[in-house]
C-alpha cells in the first residue's frame, strides 16, 4: 500500500496504535457509504478508503480536526468530505452502509489532560457510549454495519446497549499490551437487525518481551503511515 502522509496538531490529541489495530479489524470487503465518526486527523478513514472504493464521510466535534482531516486527504489525493458537528445530535439524510470509530471512551472522572484537544478527543462526556450507539443505530442502512474499538472492561455496557438500539455483535478481537496482563481494549463488528452469531477472533498480544510482536509489526508495516506536523 501507498504511504499514508498525516499532518496532525503539534501539541494536540495525535493517533495510537489503537486506530491501527481497528483498521486492521476492519475487513476488506468494507465498500459503499461510509462516516467515520470523530475522525481526528482522517486517519481510520482515509486508510479504509485508500484501501477500498468507498464514498467516505467524516464528522468530528472539533473544527480544527475536520481543517486537518481535509488537509491530508487533499495531500494523499483521496476524495473525502469532513464536517463539523456533534454526533449525538447527528442524523444523516442518507444512511450509511458502514460506520467506523475509535469514540472518545476515558471515564470523566480519569484526571483529564489540560490541553482541551486532547480531552475532547479521549473522554467519554464528550459522546457517552449509548450517546455513540444510539446515533449509530439512526444513521445507519437497515443491515449497515458498525466497527469501532472501547475499553474492554465496558465490554457489558456495549452489550446492554447493543440491545436497546437493535445491534447485533458479530465480531470481536480482544488486545492485550503482553501474554499476561489483561486486555485494553476490544475491537468491535456489530451489524444492524442482524441475527447472525458472534466470531470471537484469536487476540492481538501487543507486545513480546520488550519488543513489538510479529503481528504487531505487521500491522504497522500494512498501515504504512508517516506523521508530519500540521502548521
Amino acid at each position: 500500500m501507498s504511504q499514508l502522509e498525516l499532518y496532525q496538531l503539534e501539541n494536540g490529541y495525535r493517533y495510537n496504535s489503537d486506530t491501527l489495530f481497528l483498521y486492521d479489524f476492519i475487513t476488506d470487503r468494507i465498500r459503499g457509504e461510509i462516516l467515520d465518526v470523530g475522525c481526528g486527523c482522517g486517519i481510520l478513514g482515509l486508510l479504509v478508503a485508500r484501501d477500498s472504493s468507498v464514498i467516505l464521510k467524516g464528522i468530528d466535534i472539533n473544527p480544527i480536526n475536520v481543517q486537518i482531516s481535509q488537509y491530508n486527504a487533499s495531500v494523499n489525493g483521496i476524495t473525502a468530505e469532513f464536517i463539523t458537528g456533534d454526533f449525538s445530535e447527528f442524523k444523516s439524510e442518507i444512511k450509511f452502509d458502514f460506520i467506523i470509530s475509535n469514540p472518545p471512551f476515558y471515564h470523566s472522572n480519569v484526571i483529564k489532560s489540560p490541553n482541551s484537544h486532547i480531552a475532547k478527543s479521549r473522554y467519554s462526556n464528550s459522546l457517552s457510549l449509548e450517546q455513540f450507539l444510539a446515533s449509530c443505530n439512526r444513521n445507519l442502512k437497515p443491515k449497515g454495519v458498525l466497527y469501532f474499538c472501547y475499553d474492554a472492561k465496558q465490554i457489558r455496557d456495549i452489550l446492554v446497549l447493543f440491545d436497546k438500539f437493535k445491534l447485533n455483535l458479530t465480531k470481536m478481537k480482544f488486545v492485550y499490551p503482553k501474554i499476561n496482563q489483561n486486555a485494553k481494549i476490544v475491537l468491535i463488528e456489530a451489524k444492524k437487525s442482524s441475527k447472525s452469531m458472534c466470531e470471537i477472533l484469536p487476540p492481538l498480544v501487543v507486545f513480546d518481551g520488550d519488543e513489538f510482536s510479529i503481528e504487531t509489526k505487521e500491522i504497522f508495516k500494512k498501515a504504512n503511515t508517516i506523521s508530519k506536523v500540521y502548521k
